[in-house]
């Protein structure tokens, strides 16, 4: 198969359903690679997260997402693999410090203690939320993906109400930074996701030729992931200027 055509006047480029999960999960990578050059200050929480949602991820496509929610092709051809890790590693990483970059804001400890145990909390009650709901009460995995996210989230801001807008910016702006990466998708791979996605258990609603449930899960994963490095370290945001004024009150 060819994966390059040249023409006259322009470039066109074929990418293998094989290869478009790849493609798909390294274009995440782009702009998470732009936010780790150009913050300094917020790496160690875009690392944290990116191999926090890495590992939720693999967990999560080998137990519910690829059961009838799609089955993406991996390069090993195994039901999950490189590319489920890249995906949640660029994706988590990005939506971890996304307000931050786009306000300015600061990070600074409020209290020494951080919430080690309530994380792992929050964790474990994803994992039984979601295991129950699929295997006991039998939804489809996007309807206990959905669930689970807002419950977690919900609990998070709950605890964080500070950090609300911080989530519901995040959703909303990974649900539309989401959308032109699944248009060059099906640019470079015409049917990559007519054949890769599980049409029999989803809705059949589409935006643009993506299915709802993807823009839907972007949304709500942007809203669990923002808030949870904050919450778990016991950290705040301000903007610099606040930050100056801060310490010179305290030398004060």
């Amino acid at each position: 198969m060819t994966a390059y055509s040249f023409r006259c006047d322009t470039i066109s480029v074929y990418i293998p359903e094989k290869y478009g999960y790849l493609a798909f999960t390294l274009a995440w990578l782009v702009p998470w690679l732009f936010f780790y050059w150009r913050r300094k200050d917020l790496r160690k929480e875009m690392i944290a997260m990116s191999f926090l949602i890495a590992v939720l991820g693999l967990f999560s496509e080998y137990l519910w997402w690829t059961k009838d929610w799609w089955h993406p092709q991996t390069i090993t051809g195994t039901t999950i693999g490189l590319e489920d890790a890249l995906l949640g590693f660029g994706s988590g990483g990005i939506a971890a410090v996304f307000y931050e970059e786009v306000f300015k804001k600061r990070i600074y400890k409020y209290r020494s203690k951080g919430h080690t145990k309530g994380m792992v909390l929050l964790v474990v009650t994803f994992f039984l939320a979601m295991s129950g709901l699929f295997y006991f009460f039998h939804l489809t995995s996007f309807a206990t993906t959905t669930i689970s996210f807002i419950l977690v989230s919900a609990i998070v801001i709950f605890l964080r109400k500070d950090l609300f807008l911080d989530a519901i910016f995040t959703g909303f702006c990974a649900a539309l930074g989401a959308i032109p990466i699944y248009l060059l998708l099906q640019y470079l791979s015409p049917g990559f996701i007519e054949h890769t996605w599980t049409w029999s258990s989803l809705s059949g609603i589409r935006f643009l030729g993506i299915p709802i449930e993807d823009i839907i899960f972007y949304f709500l994963g942007g809203i669990f992931i923002s808030p949870l490095y904050l919450y778990w370290k016991s950290e705040k945001l301000r903007k610099p200027a606040e930050v100056k004024h801060s310490k010179k009150e305290k030398r004060g």
